[in-house]
């Protein structure tokens, strides 16, 4: 099946984090005066996260185009090849934040993808993006990184934001993670 080939091609570096102990988190977003990513029960940034390693690497989730107008997008290296922050994106680091606290130092173990599809009316041709990415982590956590934005209690998939849930309960909530079957 041609999708199951894409998610395996988008999952694998990724799962490069499989093993690996986050150090330091930074949040990206757009300067609004003060940090607005942090909500009670999600983290939703207008445009991305670095995450720095045990062994010193960087990694990023940002919504990207890749696939679709609005999805997940994984790199390794340096968030500021995205952009930079002379175009007004504010660098926050998360690592005290209480819902980060219990991840830093926890090695990953499990990572998947969750893919969702998009088509016209009347068109039969699907076009499928990723639209969350889950980790799993051995103390038993999860968090979730999700293309969508949460306005006055729902979710809107396909959306310029990062949105972070480290929970099922909300996660379930917002419909984040769900694996479609094809």
């Amino acid at each position: 099946m041609e999708i199951q080939a894409e998610i395996e091609n988008y999952e694998n570096p990724i799962k490069e984090l499989i093993g690996k102990s986050i150090s330091d988190v930074n949040y990206f977003e757009i300067d609004y005066g003060k940090p607005l990513w942090d909500e009670t029960d999600y983290h939703s940034l207008d445009y991305g996260v670095e995450l720095i390693t045990t062994d010193e690497q960087a990694y990023y989730f940002v919504w990207g185009t890749e696939f679709t107008q609005y999805d997940v997008k994984f790199r390794k290296g340096n968030i500021l090849t995205e952009f930079s922050s002379e175009n007004g994106a504010k660098k926050y680091n998360a690592n005290s934040n209480q819902k980060w606290t219990e991840l830093i130092g926890i090695k990953i173990s499990e990572i998947e993808s969750c893919w969702s599809y998009w088509s016209l009316i009347n068109e039969d041709k699907r076009n499928y993006y990723p639209q969350d990415v889950r980790i799993e982590f051995e103390n038993g956590k999860e968090i979730w990184f999700s293309a969508l934005e949460i306005t006055d209690g729902k979710a809107m998939g396909m959306k310029d934001h990062l949105t972070i849930v480290f929970d099922q309960k909300v996660a379930d909530k917002y419909k984040i993670g769900i694996k479609n079957v094809w």
